[in-house]
């Protein structure tokens, strides 16, 4: 992974924090979120398609919703 040159600046002008470490908690932060989202569908009967109808139900709904109140 590249470093942003703007971050590297950052992380050179501050060498007594250990970056790893907060690299380290970052990503193991983040891994199990990404695992309990797992465990979560994981139980799920909700399809893909229906999971898409649903969404598409939504949006529709908000447009009908934000259109009325602009008028």
């Amino acid at each position: 992974m590249d470093v942003p040159v703007e971050l590297k600046a950052i992380l050179k002008r501050h060498p007594e924090i250990d970056w790893k470490h907060v690299a380290a908690k970052a990503l193991w932060s983040c891994a199990r979120r990404v695992q309990l989202a797992d465990q979560i569908a994981s139980r799920s009967s909700l399809t893909e398609p229906a999971a898409e109808a649903i969404g598409r139900e939504v949006k529709t709904g908000l447009r009908r919703r934000y259109s009325k109140a602009f008028r």
